[in-house]
């Protein structure tokens, strides 16, 4: 392969690369939403993706916004990623058990939780409700860098 030649331009001009356009509003309706919350088939760790009106899943600068669905009666199995999850409790109870540290803690409506990178963790829903958590996750920023990577434990680990 040749080597190419480099080329050269004045600071606006690379300033101007980098510029973003300014964020409109955006509205997601939770009729909407807990409409296809419910009409949405949930595996383990079912989640439906907020995205902007032009297609995009990253609703803000390096963040990702979903809802995750654990299905009542149901739990996830333990696993581990490079992102972080904030997520906000919108319905139902269940418990979340972070492995590295063998806490259990309650979860129920209106509680947040931060999740940070590598957690080793799990959802755990034994009512007859589903469990319904808004999740951020820095996703957007970590595929950019390429740094997406997860590891799930065996089943009964």
């Amino acid at each position: 392969m040749p080597i190419g030649s480099g080329g050269q331009f004045p600071y606006p001009d690379f300033k101007k690369r980098y510029d973003t356009l300014l964020p409109e509003p955006v509205v997601w309706r939770w009729a909407d939403t807990s409409g296809r919350l419910s009409d949405t088939e949930h595996p383990e760790r079912g989640t439906l993706a907020l995205s902007l009106p032009n297609g995009s899943a990253e609703i803000i600068r390096d963040v990702a916004v979903a809802y995750q669905v654990i299905p009542a009666g149901k739990n996830t199995t333990p696993h581990a990623h490079t992102w972080y999850h904030l997520f906000v409790v919108q319905a139902g109870t269940g418990t979340v058990t972070f492995h590295d540290t063998s806490e259990t803690t309650d979860l129920s409506l209106g509680d947040l939780l931060l999740v940070p990178a590598w957690s080793l963790h799990h959802f755990n829903n034994p009512t007859g409700q589903n469990l319904v958590l808004l999740n951020l996750m820095n996703i957007p920023l970590l595929a950019e860098l390429g740094n997406l990577a997860s590891r799930q434990s065996e089943p009964g680990a």
